[in-house]
């Protein structure tokens, strides 16, 4: 390939390949480039090396995470920032090319420049971390990574009994396989929620109908046991954690103990407890519990109502042969 470079005044114009000339690319271009693609190498090289010395001996954890992230995000601006120096070394030049740059970004993409925003807000602000698992609108899940535009999300069911989300065949707390990517723009749109940022345990409930006549105190002792060894540890862990949140918030005091409560409904009483859990692994937890309930309820002679249709009392019933309704039929009116 033959290159010829103009000389003079033709110089700015552009320069020959194969006798083509090339508008806007000179000699002065032509030296951008290559020392573009000099830092270009030079950071990227740096980059993968500090990547692995980072992912040396850690293996996989948030720190780790967190740092080969932020490792991308300095060198990727650096980038940035060395290949401005080197293409707008005029302060003009750069002026101009910074507000047409944002005037077209924000233009073009106004979700990708919230996106952008969303991912400062999320990272400073707090609002989740890798790990957490939260619930962005109808997104459910545990945080498997946050980048510049978007977060991505391991997804869970929800326990619905009454109305199940068809969209989710997991009628519980556990992963269904699907992962989910959500733009960072969405948490100024939707609530987020935070299951373990600040207070790792959640209050549970578990309803049990109960035949009109069944000795309520009795069924409450045996509920409220079953619950206590169940979450045995629990309350303690809890009362510390409660006790750091309200080192940083305004919180009124909350009942960490199970409490058991009754509610008279036009087909049973209904007995409901309250427990404290931690977020993960809430339906081993109700399994245990459940177990146990049923199995003492059995000892003691316990019944459980149903919503099926029992009769209470079987009208009487008369039953006549045909010889016998044709005798009462024919027979004369009696005369009194």
């Amino acid at each position: 390939m033959s290159l010829v470079a103009p000389r003079g005044p033709a110089q700015l114009a552009g320069m020959e390949f194969f006798g083509v000339r090339i508008l806007g690319f000179n000699a002065e271009t032509l030296r951008k480039v290559v020392l573009s693609l000099v830092v270009l190498a030079l950071v990227m090289g740096v980059r993968a090396l500090l990547g692995v010395v980072v992912g040396l001996g850690t293996g996989v954890s948030r720190r780790s995470i967190w740092t080969r992230k932020s490792i991308r995000l300095a060198f990727g601006g650096l980038s940035v920032l060395l290949l401005l120096s080197i293409w707008f070394d005029k302060p003009e030049r750069f002026a101009t090319f910074t507000g047409l740059l944002a005037g077209g970004i924000a233009f073009a993409s106004q979700n990708a420049v919230q996106s952008m925003a969303g991912y400062f807000v999320i990272v400073f602000g707090k609002v989740f971390d890798l790990g957490d698992r939260i619930q962005i609108g109808d997104v459910r899940g545990d945080v498997l990574d946050i980048g510049l535009f978007k977060t991505t999300v391991m997804e869970m069911g929800v326990p619905n009994l009454l109305f199940p989300d068809p969209h989710s065949w997991v009628a519980s707390r556990q992963y269904t396989g699907r992962v989910v990517t959500i733009t960072n723009a969405e948490i100024f749109k939707q609530p987020t929620y935070n299951y373990t940022r600040n207070f790792n345990f959640l209050w549970e409930e578990m309803r049990l109908p109960l035949r009109y006549g069944t000795d309520v105190g009795r069924a409450e002792e045996i509920v409220l046991a079953a619950v206590r060894e169940a979450t045995t540890g629990i309350i303690q862990e809890g009362h510390r954690e409660l006790e750091n949140m309200r080192e940083r918030y305004l919180i009124h005091a909350a009942d960490l103990e199970p409490r058991a409560f009754v509610r008279l409904t036009d087909n049973w009483m209904e007995l409901s407890v309250r427990f404290l859990v931690k977020t993960y692994g809430i339906r081993e937890v109700k399994d245990v519990i459940s177990r146990r309930i049923l199995e003492r309820f059995q000892e003691e002679g316990i019944e459980l109502a149903s919503a099926t249709v029992e009769l209470a009392r079987v009208p009487p019933v008369e039953v006549r042969t045909e010889a016998a309704r044709t005798a009462s039929d024919e027979a004369p009116p009696a005369h009194h």
